[in-house]
């Protein structure tokens, strides 16, 4: 991308946020870089849940504004950016987006901090979903989009927290014990750090990641629900466990995780199960909150971040929703889980 381009992308920004203090240029053409490799910018027609949103990287490859990575951040007195707390990085989980971190987002930015949320390569796209999450190289690819939207996120802030969603979670980890002592904190909602048992078996398998790419077919984009996938890959997910055992192999060689942790879980996720952020916090040598959601609430894997005003987004579009866990709910104890949030970031992350 030409200075020039990035010159005029950033007279749009500016001509679309003015209301607002800006991010330094560096982090703009940081932030618009990392996205415009494979993306096309437009202009966004904002969902009901990103009217708070100062920045939003839409494109025409995008199933909606919903799927987009996006920036929240905060102005002082003088119009300036105010970068006095750590900035807040967070990551979607597998054939999901960053709808899935909205009100997680949302509440990071009441709570005084900016925060910046990614889209991971291979999601949020109307076609050719399946070129990307079938690369040999996905996992470095996934590495490297989360070392480069954190290093660019660094001039937000005064020091950097991450975390995410499910495999969002997962990458926040690997990066951390990749890079110990630049983090100053880590959130996880439903963390995948376990896989099921038979998903960790049949990874096992001689050839898994080749045959997992005839299980796949021809992977599908569309579906009921506008803010993910309709399958999880199974070429995905295996990267998905090889990242897992490269955490499991970093924590043993580690000497421990030495910074504060925020945990929320539910008992009756099946999908992660709790085992492993439980290993995970084993091997954390600093005090971590912890919440977690009682197995008789029946709390489903994606549920955990989820508002009811999310699942209504959701189920508007969906018509015959599925039951059980194969239909989106929402977090009966959402409103007790990012008040405890917002606690553990004011308090716990110096």
């Amino acid at each position: 991308m030409s200075q020039g381009l990035n010159g005029l992308w950033l007279l749009f920004v500016l001509s679309t946020t003015l209301s607002y203090a800006q991010p330094n240029e560096s982090f703009l053409y940081s932030f618009y870089d990392l996205h415009a490799t494979s993306l096309t910018a437009t202009v966004c027609h904002n969902e009901p849940t990103l009217a708070d949103a100062q920045f939003v990287f839409c494109a025409e490859e995008l199933r909606n504004a919903g799927n987009a990575p996006f920036v929240l951040w905060h102005r002082q007195f003088d119009g300036s950016m105010a970068t006095d707390h750590p900035v807040v990085v967070l990551l979607h989980g597998l054939s999901d987006s960053p709808f899935y971190m909205q009100s997680v987002a949302q509440a990071v930015h009441q709570a005084g901090m900016n925060v910046v949320v990614g889209l991971l390569p291979g999601h949020g796209l109307k076609t050719n979903a399946e070129s990307i999450l079938h690369d040999n190289n996905l996992r470095q690819i996934w590495r490297d989009y989360t070392d480069n939207l954190i290093a660019a996120s660094n001039s937000l802030g005064n020091g950097i927290v991450v975390g995410g969603f499910s495999t969002g979670g997962a990458l926040a980890v690997d990066h951390i014990l990749r890079y110990p002592g630049q983090t100053k904190g880590l959130l996880l909602f439903s963390g995948a750090l376990a896989l099921a048992d038979n998903a960790e078996t049949l990874s096992k398998i001689p050839f898994a990641k080749w045959l997992s790419k005839w299980i796949d077919g021809d992977y599908p984009e569309a579906g009921t629900n506008p803010y993910k996938y309709p399958n999880i890959s199974s070429h995905a997910a295996l990267i998905l466990m090889d990242i897992i055992r490269n955490i499991r192999t970093g924590l043993h060689d580690s000497t421990g995780l030495k910074l504060p942790i925020f945990v929320a879980h539910s008992q009756a996720d099946n999908v992660t199960p709790i085992a492993g952020v439980e290993g995970l916090l084993s091997f954390s040598v600093a005090e971590h909150t912890v919440i977690e959601i009682a197995e008789s609430m029946a709390v489903c894997h994606a549920a955990v971040p989820l508002t009811q005003q999310q699942v209504q987004q959701i189920n508007e579009k969906d018509p015959n929703p599925l039951v059980n866990c194969d239909s989106p709910e929402s977090n009966p104890i959402h409103a007790q889980m990012i008040a405890m949030m917002q606690y553990y970031l004011l308090n716990s992350v110096k």
